[in-house]
């Protein structure tokens, strides 16, 4: 491997960007808070151990927001939207929590009749708190797989286990409380809550709210530091989040990965890019494998063949700014949506902007994956004197390959008309020839690898259910495509969690694409 270096924070950056887009936070709220929560640390005198665990957790507190969203966005509609009325919301008071649900299901079903929309928002309401907990769950699951994989330790994962929980006992999932809450996660809920609150009420207001939550939602000492301090830990904050103050503020020792390390840090960004939605799960890994193969195939330098398969994993990072409900449409968008889906290349680009080294040459390539030969595509409509190889190469595997997964709007390609469908954008002038056929070609190749069929001790019939899980399906679909019934779907599937060790069925899905038992838009036998 080349003599390759990166900070882990500058993982932890894109993430904390990613994570920003997917809850509809301010921008650079994540960083901001990594800032506060520093400050806060200093002026309470905490160990240098919980200075590090609260760097991390600032940053990669939703890393697992994108678990489950699919079933938020179907009771909710726009799970964006609804998180953004959750922010700063003090979660204990269920009669603020009812108000924030109701606003949300009243956009949701905002074209029924008026007795029609209250049966229906009714029935909603039954369903919510049911749909919440599991959800929740599964966020602080996958986190917490997600740390692992960034290799972090032991005690920063565990903290990553309680990112919804409360001092006062009325948070999520084990409704721990007191010095149970691990002090990173005391720290972060107070700081992050402090930076929402800012932006919607101000300094003044935001001192005022937090002291009026301690012994709530904050431990009270720390309630009271914060608010008696407000203006001072403030100041300034908004132009602190540079690359190099967040990096200065990293605990020593920093952390750096190798190119082994730094290419699993980015699989796992693709994980969590694509777990929003079952049909896309695996996408990303799918079409990094895809354009680096293809690259080393025409004989690019490595550096170019390491900025694709990097690219290529996080290529769909912008998509978190659109609501699922976008994507989940099987008729046409309307104008104002696909413009908002053609934007996904921009906030891709601008996730890279501050990223070490290879970050330039990794955000022109995710910012023109939709781009084509002709000007045809988007979002800037540049043609071929603007696309290099490498480019070429990502738009030719982002195509090949999306074109074999199923959408709701369309059924998947096999690989034999995916091929004929970009030979035709080849042929319409679309698709440079050349990376078309070096991506064809290494798809030939990569199609005859076996699913594996031995794995964590899962027996052939819960490698089956794994993967039908991973898809989407629930136990009762489970059990219709394999006709067993329910009861004994259901007994397969915790023996597979109690196996691979999880809890939740994001948590399995992501256990399924990391260990290739997930080929994207193909629905297992």
């Amino acid at each position: 491997m080349t003599d390759v270096s990166i900070r882990r924070a500058d993982f932890m950056m894109v993430l904390a960007y990613a994570s920003d887009l997917a809850t509809g936070h301010s921008r650079d709220f994540a960083l901001k808070s990594c800032v506060l929560a520093m400050r806060i640390a200093e002026l309470a005198g905490v160990s240098e151990q919980v200075r590090r665990n609260a760097y991390h957790q600032s940053m990669l507190r939703y890393v697992g927001c994108n678990a489950d969203t699919d079933l938020l966005s179907g009771l909710f509609g726009d799970e964006i939207a609804l998180r953004q009325d959750l922010v700063g919301l003090d979660m204990g008071n269920r009669a603020e929590l009812g108000r924030v649900f109701v606003q949300a299901f009243k956009r949701f079903y905002y074209d029924l009749e008026p007795d029609a929309q209250a049966k229906a928002i009714e029935a909603a309401m039954s369903q919510a708190l049911a749909v919440a907990r599991p959800v929740l769950t599964a966020h602080c699951e996958v986190a917490q797989r997600i740390g692992e994989r960034l290799g972090l330790s032991d005690e920063i994962r565990r903290n990553l286990g309680q990112i919804y929980e409360r001092w006062d006992g009325k948070g999520l999932p084990r409704g721990l409380s007191g010095e149970d809450v691990l002090p990173a996660v005391r720290l972060i809920t107070l700081a992050q809550d402090a930076i929402a609150l800012s932006d919607a009420v101000g300094i003044d207001g935001m001192a005022e709210t937090i002291a009026g939550r301690a012994d709530g939602p904050y431990e009270a000492d720390l309630a009271r530091l914060v608010s008696a301090n407000a203006a001072t830990l403030m100041r300034g904050i908004g132009a602190t989040v540079d690359r190099e103050t967040i990096l200065a503020l990293e605990p020593d020792p920093p952390v750096t990965l190798d190119e082994g390390a730094c290419d699993e840090a980015f699989l796992a960004i693709a994980d969590m890019i694509d777990m929003r939605m079952p049909f896309t799960q695996g996408h990303s890994r799918m079409v990094s494998e895809l354009a680096a193969g293809a690259g080393k195939r025409i004989g690019l330098p490595d550096p170019d063949v390491r900025a694709l398969r990097w690219s290529g994993c996080i290529h769909d990072i912008g998509e978190l700014v659109v609501p699922v409900a976008t994507w989940m449409r099987n008729g046409p968008l309307s104008v104002r949506e696909r413009d908002a889906a053609h934007l996904h290349a921009y906030y891709g680009e601008r996730a890279l902007a501050s990223f070490g080294q290879d970050g330039d040459a990794m955000g022109a390539l995710v910012l023109r994956h939709h781009e084509r030969l002709d000007g045809s595509g988007y979002h800037r409509k540049v043609g071929g004197s603007d696309l290099s190889p490498a480019a070429r190469i990502l738009a030719a595997a982002e195509a090949f390959q999306t074109s074999r997964e199923e959408r709701p709007h369309r059924k998947a390609l096999s690989s034999e008309a995916a091929a004929a469908q970009l030979r035709a954008a080849v042929r319409d002038g679309c698709i440079c020839p050349e990376a078309a056929e070096a991506v064809l070609s290494f798809a030939g190749q990569q199609s005859r690898r076996a699913l594996p069929q031995a794995l964590a001790g899962l027996t052939p019939r819960e490698i089956e259910v794994l993967r039908l899980i991973a898809a989407g399906l629930t136990a009762k679909e489970t059990a219709r495509k394999l006709d067993i019934s329910p009861k004994t779907a259901d007994h397969h599937i915790q023996s597979v969690y109690s196996k691979i060790g999880v809890g939740t069925r994001a948590a399995a899905a992501l256990y399924a694409v990391e260990h290739g038992l997930v080929r994207p838009g193909e629905m297992p036998a």
